[in-house]
């Protein structure tokens, strides 16, 4: 055997060299020749990575079943083409041993789901009582599942390779437990193999999926430029150097020598298409899954998940910024991560930990792929839209509304707010003005510690004091969105349209209320305006939903009975429901009245809102 020729190196040293290898992978000339090189089947293929996971290694007894099935079937499949094609094996042997390989093969197509600690969550479809019940958004739920298990397959087949990781695992364990010398020689081999096809499965993936066109770099034209090509007869009769044509061409030689890969021949922009936009789309989800758990660690720290790790953060940016040397110890901890990264390479045990957290559904992902393997390609995309659809939903919202309030404190919505908010501007300009740049700058770093360490604890752990939290709200301080100025200027309109009836005598006296039992008082007599009457349903009764500047009520369609009526300084919430007719009314008690099929729903919603001059609050 080649390799029992070579000194085998050291477990540490098997176990590094997971990321990403060198370019030359190949520089030790016996690596990987454990073998003539000659093409192998997908069958061979398959036979050796089954072959490679033995039975007594970690893993679950579903993936030994898949594994002891598939050969089977494998078994059977060339024992029928021995049988039905009898020119099987001639196929096989004309095979020429010498035909140059393929250069970083791709895997060998391998449908197992390969799990090391915990079984493949089950891809459940839509049940026939869901498909009746919600035909709609059964459907489109089945659709999402689809399009996001289409983007996991391309990611999980192509780049992720979780079971690529669990083999590597499973031959790590293999060498560590082997006991003679030479199934030692025999993992030690498996595992650089397996090392090999991550990176071949890589550059595989980047250059089948990431490019879709390349250009030849045009060669070098251009020569060291000589000054004496450059003089030209003065019309003193002296030769003088055209500097202006000697820099052009100095600059040209060094573009061309030195800055050629990064010169776009094709000035034009590139033709957008499905697929160029998926392409783009993948590569920046996968290249960002570093920085995905780099967010999520910085979310874990200013959440004091771990108070004790929180605090150690604390107290080493406050002493950083009391010797002013925040800038320096940034700058000092990014040369330090990436000289770590040299230093310390991942490890199996590295992968390992990663398998583990990808496959527990009880753990948080730290990025997509590891939500991806909790979840499974057909439900990851629900789990995300769960987890993180709030949130965004949130952050969507409170992004709107700061957009909406700079518009309208630039066009004078809230003269008043606008006034005051310039006011503050202001007096930031002087202290900008006034105040020494390193003051200014340990300003800035001390209101930055108080927001990463205070406010957004509270903002993210108690999202209803959010806007409280908020500097942009303070600064902005009751400049109101869109929605809060459309409010207004109903309300304004309510009480002027109720101010003209009451002054045009267009009221009767059904229109006014008694309060009180003292007739007398002209202060005692409210009065109170008939905002209409709508057809719709409540519970199971058809009627009209009477409205008016003092409440709403529901009247029956048959008897004419008020079923239940509810006044608006007792209205605590007022809210849109169902698909485009619904109107649910909840009292300051927690009582709930709801009604459907109203029509002009939208005219009553406004209504309400003008006529009652509650102050309200814009929840949804």
């Amino acid at each position: 055997m080649a390799s029992e020729g070579l000194s085998r190196p050291s477990t540490e040293q098997l176990s590094q060299g997971l990321d990403r290898a060198s370019y030359n992978v190949y520089h030790n000339p016996n690596r990987h020749l454990v073998a003539p090189l000659q093409p192998t089947t997908s069958a061979e293929q398959s036979q050796t990575s089954a072959h490679s996971i033995d039975d007594g290694n970690p893993g679950n007894g579903r993936s030994r079943l898949r594994r002891i099935s598939k050969k089977l079937s494998e078994n059977v499949k060339t024992t029928a083409d021995v049988v039905f094609h009898p020119t099987y094996h001639t196929k096989e042997k004309s095979i020429d041993p010498t035909t140059v390989p393929v250069l970083a093969p791709p895997p060998a197509e391998d449908d197992e789901d390969e799990r090391l600690f915990h079984d493949a969550p089950e891809q459940k479809g839509p049940t026939f009582k869901e498909v009746v019940k919600h035909p709609v958004s059964t459907v489109q739920s089945a659709l999402h599942g689809a399009s996001g298990a289409k983007f996991a397959e391309t990611m999980d087949n192509q780049v992720i390779a979780h079971g690529a990781g669990v083999r590597l695992v499973r031959a790590y364990d293999d060498l560590v437990n082997a006991k003679s010398d030479r199934d030692k020689n025999q993992a030690a081999v498996s595992l650089e193999q397996l090392k090999k096809a991550r990176q071949d499965a890589f550059v595989r993936w980047t250059l089948d999926r990431h490019v879709l066109m390349v250009r030849r770099v045009p060669p070098h034209t251009t020569s060291w430029p000589n000054l004496g090509d450059f003089r030209a007869q003065g019309e003193n009769g002296r030769k003088r150097l055209q500097w202006v044509d000697y820099g052009h061409h100095l600059l040209r030689y060094h573009l061309e020598h030195y800055g050629d890969q990064y010169i776009d021949q094709n000035p034009n922009l590139p033709t957008p298409s499905e697929e160029a936009l998926n392409t783009s789309a993948e590569r920046l989800i996968m290249t960002s899954t570093p920085y995905q758990m780099l967010l999520m660690k910085i979310r874990h720290i200013y959440r004091w998940d771990n108070p004790t790790e929180t605090a150690k953060y604390l107290a080493a940016y406050t002493f950083l910024w009391t010797i002013n040397y925040l800038s320096g110890a940034a700058i000092l901890a990014l040369i330090w991560t990436v000289v770590k990264r040299r230093l310390y390479p991942p490890t199996l045990e590295d992968i390992r930990g990663e398998i583990k957290r990808s496959e527990d559904v009880e753990m948080t992902a730290m990025n997509i792929t590891q939500l991806i393997e909790q979840h499974g390609s057909h439900g990851w995309t629900d789990a995300l839209r769960q987890d993180l659809g709030p949130w965004l939903l949130l952050q969507l919202e409170d992004l709107a509304n700061v957009l909406e309030i700079w518009r309208n404190f630039y066009e004078w919505r809230e003269p008043t707010r606008t006034k005051i908010t310039l006011v503050l501007l202001s007096v930031f300009w002087l202290a900008i003005t006034a105040i020494p740049l390193n003051i200014l700058i340990k300003i800035t770093q001390f209101n930055f510690g108080v927001m990463f360490f205070g406010l957004f604890p509270l903002a993210t752990r108690w999202p209803q004091y959010r806007l409280l939290a908020s500097p942009m709200k303070w600064l902005f301080w009751r400049v109101p969105t869109d929605a809060e100025w459309a409010i207004a200027r109903l309300q304004v309109e309510a009480r002027y349209r109720t101010a003209a009836m009451q002054k045009a005598g267009l009221e009767s006296s059904q229109d006014y209320r008694k309060e009180g039992n003292d007739s007398n008082a002209e202060a005692d007599w409210k009065y109170v305006a008939n905002l209409g009457k709508y057809h719709c349903t409540s519970g199971n009764h058809h009627g009209e939903l009477c409205v008016s500047s003092e409440g709403v009520k529901f009247v029956s369609a048959i008897r004419k009975n008020v079923l239940w009526e509810m006044r608006f300084d007792a209205l605590r919430l007022l809210q849109k429901v169902g698909t485009g007719e619904g109107l649910l009314f909840v009292s300051t008690e927690g009582d709930e009245s709801r009604v459907s099929g109203l029509e002009q729903r939208n005219e009553v919603f406004t209504q309400i809102v003008g006529y009652s001059g509650l102050r309200w609050q814009v929840s949804g």
